[in-house]
């Protein structure tokens, strides 16, 4: 059954990427979305073990968020809060292009669209020849700044994914405290009207429900309602270890399966740390730090070497961040 939902996933989403295609350059594009998205969606580790450089770079503009989800662990963590200098920004990002690191993503623990300088931060990657994949709960996708988004260089190459928690205007507001549905909706719509007007091909836009126990009978509704509105629209996956980080819940998840994200790219928080995973809400088993080590030394280094042997030798119970880790 999980094979067969994995290819019916895989085929709906290279089907719904065949319609940017318009030249040979959305050619390539597709191609090189296709080899970096495919060995992604069946998890697990790679057959060939780690690549000499991350596929792809996770970068954190921000860790403040302007909504309160039921889901976040935000208020339980200890990390300061702070936005990522553009200096440092620009550094990270050029490193990555130079030892060729596939892909930028915009996103962690906060809201990227609360940084003052996101829409710089995506053109930047542009001019860096980079795609950038830009995660946001839509409640500052106004009209002015999807404009500014779609004249910062963006194309078929990139991505913006809109998340929610929850499909009709009562759950959605109940999970994400503080947003407002009808705006989110409207923004979203005015994205993809704008863009049409614009034409400008690209980004893909996406909406993704996880939803939590409270709504997860809402999948079916959300995705009538987007799909042919939207260019993908799926289900996510639910986080117990995301929703109850810091409480005793979280010890009785026992993760047994090894995980596909410490090959797949390299996190990146506000202030330069680099944690062991997106579970590392704190930092408690940091890889480095991108002020002063180099993208390829935290990637090939001996803390994540170890981390993904124990993975290999099926040993994860002897990893305390990542036996209790569902994600």
């Amino acid at each position: 059954m999980e094979r067969g939902a994995n290819t019916s996933t895989s085929a709906r989403y290279v089907l719904e990427e065949l319609k940017f295609i318009r030249s040979l350059r959305d050619v390539r594009i597709f191609a090189a979305k296709v080899a970096y998205k495919l060995p992604t969606l069946g998890g697990g580790m790679p057959a060939g073990g780690a690549a000499p450089v991350p596929p792809s770079v996770q970068i954190e503009p921000t860790n403040r968020c302007n909504l309160r989800c039921v889901t976040c662990p935000g208020d339980r963590t200890s990390c300061p809060k702070g936005f990522m200098d553009m200096a440092l920004f620009e550094r990270i990002v050029s490193e990555a292009a130079d030892v060729g690191v596939q892909r930028i993503h915009l996103y962690l623990r906060g809201e990227p669209m609360l940084h003052p300088r996101i829409f710089d931060m995506v053109a930047f990657i542009k001019s860096k020849g980079l795609p950038v994949h830009l995660t946001t709960n839509g409640t500052l996708l106004t009209p002015e700044r999807s404009a500014a988004l779609l004249a910062s260089g963006v194309t078929s190459a990139d991505q913006l994914t809109i998340s929610f928690l929850g499909h009709s205007k009562q759950s959605h507001e109940a999970t994400m405290v503080g947003v407002d549905h009808d705006a989110v909706i409207a923004n979203i719509l005015e994205l993809v009207r704008l863009r049409r007007q614009m034409r400008v091909n690209g980004p893909v836009i996406e909406t993704i429900l996880n939803a939590p126990p409270q709504t997860q009978g809402e999948g079916g509704d959300f995705l009538k309602f987007w799909r042919g509105k939207v260019d993908h629209a799926r289900l996510g996956d639910y986080s117990i270890e995301f929703q109850e980080y810091g409480r005793d819940a979280v010890s009785a998840i026992r993760r047994t399966h090894p995980c596909n994200a410490i090959y797949e790219r390299l996190l990146v928080f506000w202030n330069g740390v680099v944690p062991q995973c997106n579970g590392d809400f704190d930092g408690e088993c940091p890889l480095g730090d991108l002020n002063v080590d180099s993208i390829e030394d935290i990637w090939n280094g001996e803390r994540l070497r170890a981390v993904r042997k124990f993975h290999e030798e099926g040993r994860i119970d002897e990893l305390p961040m990542c036996l209790h880790c569902d994600l």
